[in-house]
């Protein structure tokens, strides 16, 4: 689950007194005594202890003296989930609501070979027939380009396919109940099958004019998203963290990102909530996110604000439990500072 912090040894597995006592002896944490004891059997070792012994990556390692302190950021990220998981369930959903919506007008079809047909041909803009272009090497730049594009398409129809496939294997109700009857299954039914991933790739295959129809079908503003490629760029945003939390695993120093995510995010996030630096290296920035995205997909302020309330609350409880040298590596020094604005965004 953590990449490269575990080696291959010959020694003997440890019991868990024999682990307290590692932690004692060699770790210099205190721990002792059977409520402890119980609290390290139900977090377990590994995916406690070794899961949150770090910030980040395996080299940044906190300098736990008492096991309390390490129970305490485990604890911040299980009510972090517990927090964000409808969150982004519900974000996931409406997504995937607005865009079959606006797809569905576009071709009055729920059939994924209409769209595919009349809707998912982002490639042909990157087409270079007729076009002169300055130099052999532009050229050759612009024909890449081209292929890039088609092969997504093709690779985007290969997965839906194989989407379905594995679906009926495994006795999924909706591919069974349409496959078993010969018939294709809606793109309502697709989008239920794919990630959330793959439906961002979804989109991103999807053409100019009909992703500006969901651009503004979401209210965004449409200075902050000129190429229509602000709905994709959200879904892959929050994708990591929705998966992540989905299997249970660490949020709290947003380990869980693959990659970089694009300016174009955090410049309509800045635009839009006034809040500033948000760079998704801390879990300020992903509530950030959250209440962003709610807010376009028309959540009640009563709920926003009681998102924001309990994420203040459970950031004021850790603040309480750990040294604040630790604290500030976790939740940042401007966390005050992106929190009063977002306030003032959700009041408006």
């Amino acid at each position: 689950m953590y990449k490269g912090e575990y080696k291959v040894t010959n020694t003997r597995p440890k019991t868990i007194n024999s682990l307290m006592k590692y932690l004692r002896d060699k770790k210099g944490i205190h721990i002792e005594g059977s409520s402890q004891k119980k609290r390290l059997m139900n977090i377990g070792y590994y995916h406690g202890y070794k899961g949150y012994r770090y910030i980040n990556k395996p080299s940044k390692q906190i300098p736990y003296s008492d096991f309390e302190e390490l129970l305490a950021i485990y604890d911040f990220d299980s009510q972090l989930k517990s927090l964000f998981y409808p969150c982004v369930m519900k974000i996931e959903t409406a997504l995937k609501s607005y865009v079959l919506e606006t797809m569905v007008a576009s071709t009055h079809s729920d059939s994924f070979n209409d769209a595919y047909t009349m809707l998912l041909d982002n490639y042909k803009m990157f087409s270079t027939t007729g076009k002169t272009f300055k130099t052999d090497k532009d050229r050759e730049k612009a024909e890449t380009k081209f292929k890039h594009e088609l092969k997504k398409r093709l690779d985007l129809r290969n997965r839906i396919y194989k989407v379905q496939t594995d679906a009926f294997g495994n006795d999924n109700k909706i591919a069974g109940h349409f496959l078993s009857h010969d018939m294709n299954i809606p793109l309502w039914g697709i989008f239920e099958l794919l990630s959330l991933g793959e439906f961002g790739h979804f989109v991103s295959c999807l053409n100019y004019n009909c992703r500006v129809s969901i651009s503004k079908e979401l209210g965004i503003t449409p200075s902050d998203d000129t190429n229509a490629m602000l709905p994709q760029r959200l879904i892959y945003s929050i994708k990591d963290l929705r998966n992540s939390i989905a299997h249970n695993d660490v949020i709290f120093d947003t380990r869980f990102r693959t990659g970089n995510i694009d300016k174009q995010v955090s410049n309509a996030i800045l635009n839009a909530t006034g809040v500033s630096n948000v760079n998704f290296t801390t879990i300020t920035d992903y509530l950030v996110l959250i209440i962003y995205m709610m807010k376009l997909l028309g959540e009640t302020k009563t709920e926003m604000k009681r998102v924001i309330s309990s994420y203040t609350d459970i950031v004021e409880k850790l603040r309480t439990q750990i040294p604040i040298s630790v604290f500030n590596q976790i939740i940042y020094t401007d966390n005050n500072v992106k929190i009063k604005a977002l306030k003032s965004f959700v009041g408006k």
